[in-house]
Parts: structure tokens; sequence; C-alpha cells
């Protein structure tokens, strides 16, 4: 009896999405796969260098897309501006480019701007109201803005969206955390762990 429960609460656990998992797609995969040739073949361009690292960012490659852009200071310490001026014109002549606006997004980032990067965030949820990872970045950055409750409504939005993405349990996890309520921060960090063992 005992051996039966156990199995059904490990199955509870693993079954427990009714949801749709975010997945890599066949066009995502090849688009990474460009990406990643045209640095291999120009390893010392910056913008080849951010293009590949914020296609791994909504592409679930977290560490990839951190690793990617940490060395782009060193190749061009004027990427910043240059990069703003270049997303921008890029951004106003097809406003719909919902990818481009990502690249806006970061770029706006990286140059301090962060309110105007959540702005851009949310353009990109109103052309893909189920980009899970638009949620995740409004999300962080409300957080870096010390503005938590914010993050934490974020998060939990995206994970409405789809609540197997390991990455918004996480930002919710250091939100509840940061707002001094421990039992939900370690149910969240709990989970974030269980869905990074499963892949996800």
């Amino acid at each position: 009896m005992r051996l039966k429960l156990l199995l059904c609460f490990f199955i509870l656990i693993f079954c427990s999405s009714d949801v749709l998992a975010w997945s890599m797609t066949p066009e995502l995969r090849k688009e990474i796969n460009e990406k990643e040739a045209a640095l291999r073949k120009n390893p010392d361009s910056a913008f080849t260098r951010f293009d590949l690292a914020v296609t791994y960012s909504y592409s679930n490659k977290i560490l990839e897309a951190w690793d990617t852009l940490k060395k782009i200071p060193e190749l061009d310490p004027t990427f910043k501006e240059k990069g703003l001026a270049f997303y921008v014109d890029k951004v106003r002549k097809d406003p719909g480019d919902w990818k481009m606006r990502f690249r806006l997004a970061f770029a706006l980032y990286f140059n301090g701007r962060k309110e105007e990067a959540i702005q851009q965030f949310k353009y990109v949820l109103v052309s893909d109201p189920n980009n899970v990872w638009a949620y995740g970045y409004i999300s962080l950055a409300y957080g870096e803005m010390n503005n938590i409750d914010e993050g934490i409504k974020w998060a939990q939005k995206g994970i409405k969206v789809d609540k197997l993405v390991a990455a918004l349990h996480l930002l919710l996890s250091q939100g509840y955390y940061r707002k001094g309520d421990n039992g939900k921060g370690f149910l969240e960090a709990a989970e974030t762990i269980r869905l990074k063992a499963l892949g996800y």
C-alpha cells in the first residue's frame, strides 16, 4: 500500500502540468545553428555575438546567453551605444518584428534604461502573448529595480502561460525570498530544481 501511494505521489509530481510546455522548435534550432555558424566565421564581431546571445536568451539557453554577452565589452567597448542606435533603427523600420524588439530591449537594458527595456518586452507580448521569456525578463528587470511586487506578478503571469519553465520559478522564488516569504520561496526553489532535473 505504501509503495502504491509513493508511486501515485511521483506520478502526480511528474504529470502535474495542464498547460503547454515550452519546447525548442525546428525553426528556432535552425536559427541558433545559423547564428553559431556566423559567430564561428566572425568571432571578433560584437554585433554577431550579441545577436547570438539574444537568440539564446529566448531559447532557454540563459547561461549560454550570459557567457556570450559578457565577452562583448572586451571586443568593442563602444558596443553599448552603437548597438542601441542600430536596434532602435531596426525596430523603427519593422516595429512588428518581436525578435528585433527583444534585441532592442537587451540593448536598452545594458545601457541602464531598464524601464524602456521592460516596455519593449511588453511590446513583444502584444504580438506574442505566450512568449514566456518576455515575462521572465520583465520580472527580472523589475526585481533589479527593487520593485519586487511587480517582479513577482510578472513571473506569475509567465507561469500561467507555461508552468514548466524553470527560470520563471527561480525568479518567483527569489522574489518571495526578498519579500521575506521563505516558505513560498523554498517551494518555488524546489520546483525549479525539479523542472531543471526534467530538462526544463
